[in-house]
């Protein structure tokens, strides 16, 4: 440990791991990042460098692969890089174990051109949770995002994603799931405190730190 704490990472090691990277896990996961708001000319152990994700496709390209993290495929990088807009989108189901529990990763997304539109992280928790609110059977949604251009709260327009009902969409999905498959009797949603009036909308209410909705 004395060691890792005196000593800054090699540059190059991200790069070591692109390969593996890209292949697996990659459409759930987001290419990986720094932190920001320090100068790096103070870092003195851990990651001496500020863009890893620049460094990290800069070398996935040499290699010759193509990066399908989720930040490469949301609709609006896609549409002010690449000047294309989602055309025929659908619900994907994606699925892997994780500490104890079980994860669906659900998206709606046109799979021909490859773009993101919409994600929710839903769990089946395990045996070792300690939240209160989150013993028994229970469920919890980890993260729910539509991407696109923002629109303004209660703004809607044709030709943007948000607001379009692709959020509730996935919540629906994510409810019958929660309720059939993992036969919980309950379902959380790690919520800010700005979007707690929309998850009210859809009958959540506030348990400690998380909306909670009953699902029995």
């Amino acid at each position: 440990m004395e060691n890792w704490q005196v000593q800054k990472l090699p540059t190059g090691t991200p790069g070591r791991y692109c390969r593996k990277n890209s292949i697996i896990g990659a459409t759930m996961d987001a290419c990986v990042q720094s932190p920001e708001g320090y100068p790096y000319a103070l870092v003195t152990s851990g990651v001496e460098k500020g863009n890893l994700r620049e460094l990290a496709l800069a070398r996935m390209e040499d290699l010759g692969l193509k990066c399908r993290d989720v930040r490469t495929r949301e609709a609006g990088i896609q549409d002010i890089h690449n000047k294309i807009k989602p055309e025929e989108v659908e619900l994907v189901r994606r699925e892997y174990a994780a500490n104890e529990g079980w994860e669906t990763f659900l998206s709606y997304e046109d799979t021909r051109q490859d773009i993101l539109v919409g994600l929710l992280r839903l769990r089946k928790c395990g045996r070792n949770v300690t939240c209160p609110e989150l013993v028994g059977r229970c469920s919890i949604v980890r993260e729910l995002h539509v991407y696109g251009t923002a629109v303004p709260v209660h703004g809607r327009e044709a030709d943007k994603l948000q607001h379009q009902g692709y959020g509730t969409l996935l919540m629906e999905e994510a409810e019958r799931i929660a309720r059939r498959e993992h036969r919980s009797t309950k379902l959380a949603v790690i919520s800010g405190v700005g979007t707690r009036h929309y998850y009210r909308k859809l009958g959540y209410e506030l348990e400690g730190p998380y909306m909670v909705k009953c699902l029995v």
